[in-house]
Formats: C-alpha cells, sequence, structure tokens
C-alpha cells in the first residue's frame, strides 16, 4: 500500500530510478567505459574513466553527492538552496541560473551534474569544449531516488546510494502511516507576478499531495498540457476544493497584488469551502519550488501538518 502511495501517481511510477535518466549500464566488447547512462533529456553519456572532477552547477544536488560519499571541485550557489558545511569552501562558479562559463572551464571538470531545462542554454559550451555532461530533473520523490542511484553509480558507491534511497522511503512511511484513510481534494496554484496556474503531479508539491493520497481536482485540466496551467476562478468555484495550497516564487507584496487580481477581488472567491474554513496554506519555497533533496520527507510532513495537524502534536 505504501509503495502505490509514494508512485506519485502514474506519472512518478513510470519513472526509471535513474533520475529521469534512461538507463545507467556498463559497456560490453571493445573498450569498456566506467559507465554509461541516458540522461533526462535522452543524451547518451558515457564516462571512460570514474569522474575525478565533478561540477554540480545546482547546489540541490550537494547534499545528495555527500549522501553518497561523493565531493566535488566546483558548486553554483543559490539564495536558497542550502550548503552543506562541508562543500561551503568549494569553489563557485557563478548563481546558478547565472553560471560562469569562464570560472567551470578554469576547473578542468571530468563531468558537469546541471539541470533540465534550468541549465540548458550552457549544455553546448560544455560540449565545446568536451566536457561530459548529465542532465537531472528532480521535480518528483522518484526522481530524487533515482538522481541517488544514478550518483552512486557515477562516485561507485552503490551500496550508499541504496541505503540513503531506503532512509528516505522509511522517512516518507513514517508520515503517510499516521494518516487518515481518505481522499482530501485541493488545488495547488503556483503565484508569480504575472500569472497565476494550476500544478500538476510533476511538480514537487503536486507530487507531495500525490504521496498523501489527496485528490488534485485540477488534473483534469492539466490532462495532455504542461505541469502548470491558467485556471479560471469558475472552474475553481465548480471544483471547490476542500483545501488550496499556493507555491510562489518572487516578491511577497508582487505575489499578493496578482493573486488579489485575479482571485482574491472576485467575490466568488470567499465563496470556496476552503477559503470559508481557512484552509488556504502557502507552501515554502525552499521545499517546494527548490529541489528538497533529501529533504523531500521534511516536504511531506510539512504539507501533512498543514492538513492534519492533530495528528502531529508537538510536530512530530
Amino acid at each position: 500500500m505504501f509503495l502505490k502511495k509514494i508512485a506519485c501517481g502514474l506519472l512518478c511510477a513510470a519513472m526509471l530510478l535513474a533520475a529521469g535518466c534512461g538507463g545507467v549500464g556498463t559497456q560490453t566488447g571493445g573498450d569498456k567505459a566506467y559507465l554509461q547512462l541516458t540522461d533526462a533529456v535522452g543524451r547518451q553519456v558515457s564516462l571512460a574513466k570514474k569522474p575525478e572532477r565533478v561540477v554540480s552547477l545546482s547546489p540541490s544536488y550537494l547534499s545528495m553527492i555527500e549522501a553518497v560519499g561523493g565531493t566535488v571541485v566546483g558548486r553554483a550557489s543559490s539564495k536558497v538552496g542550502k550548503i552543506p558545511e562541508s562543500m561551503k569552501s568549494v569553489p563557485e562558479v557563478g548563481m546558478v541560473y547565472n553560471i560562469n562559463m569562464e570560472a567551470l572551464v578554469g576547473l578542468k571538470p571530468d563531468l558537469v551534474l546541471a539541470s533540465k531545462n534550468q541549465h540548458d542554454k550552457f549544455i553546448p559550451m560544455l560540449q565545446s569544449n568536451k566536457i561530459n555532461v548529465v542532465e537531472f530533473d528532480t521535480q518528483t520523490f522518484e526522481d530524487v531516488k533515482g538522481t541517488i542511484k544514478t550518483l552512486g553509480d557515477i562516485y561507485g558507491t552503490q551500496d550508499k546510494a541504496q541505503k540513503e534511497n531506503e532512509l528516505l522511503d522509511k522517512q516518507v512511511a513514517a508520515v503517510t502511516g499516521k494518516l487518515p484513510k481518505e481522499k482530501k481534494r485541493i488545488v495547488i496554484m503556483h503565484a508569480t507576478a504575472s500569472a497565476v496556474t494550476v500544478e500538476g503531479s510533476h511538480s514537487i508539491a503536486g507530487c507531495v499531495s500525490d504521496i498523501l493520497g489527496f485528490e488534485n481536482v485540477a488534473a483534469a485540466a492539466l490532462k495532455g498540457k504542461s505541469n502548470k496551467t491558467p485556471y479560471s476562478m469558475e472552474t475553481l468555484v465548480e471544483q471547490n476544493p476542500e483545501i488550496i495550497f499556493i507555491t510562489s516564487m518572487g516578491k511577497p507584496e508582487e505575489i499578493e497584488n496578482r493573486l488579489r487580481t485575479d482571485f482574491k477581488n472576485n467575490p466568488a472567491w470567499n465563496s470556496l469551502s476552503a477559503v470559508k474554513a481557512g484552509r488556504v496554506y502557502v507552501l515554502p519555497e525552499k521545499l517546494f519550488l527548490i529541489n528538497p533533496g533529501l529533504r523531500y520527507p521534511e516536504a511531506v510532513k510539512f504539507m501533512a501538518q498543514q492538513v492534519y495537524p492533530e495528528v502531529f502534536t508537538n510536530g512530530k
């Protein structure tokens, strides 16, 4: 039953345990490669030998790298992402969205770990410098566990990776095992200064809600579309969710203005069950917009605590 819960719906269940990588293996016949894999964008990557100079363009990967016993010679910085203490002195290669390519290439990396979509524009430059690149997609829980597995393959520490994934499963089970057997009807709204959309299963908040067994009332609107799509006030009133979760990135006053313009100024907003019951929750950016990595169970617990505060007395 637990395994079904953490599948994050059909989408997450379909994810291979290769961090968005299509497969991992060793070449047979001829010259053997240390590792062959297919990354999150379908790129075939062949590593002739175990990487010795790895650079991570996402601070979110650092805790996972540390957990499997890996090291990096360079890393990106972030105003939000947490840097492990052991890696704070590692040379920086710019901000996560604004990589300093000169500094990166100057470190002479033999492997760069990048994020799908976020770092796509840097890939051609890395390839022109004959630097191996692996892109990860780490939105869902299965994505995160797959990333850990692949990092274990890269660093040759598969046992550590397996133990870390088993620990993550155990931590999530400790939360889901406390919850009542019911399906709360929810919606996840993503607010920016320019628009308000709804989120589906291939988002951190969407996957967490799936893990908790909630029903996303916007699922039909998202079917066959991208993971975020516009959603009208009329449809929201028609679906009338019990709970509304809000994710946002930007200045609070700009987000509030956008929510007020698109929804809160509409009299129908106050007619929603979630609004009348005071069940509108803003999810923290550090857990629900930035890949939480090893903190995924913390994201699961945070959302569960909002919905079932009586189950988690004293924060436990």
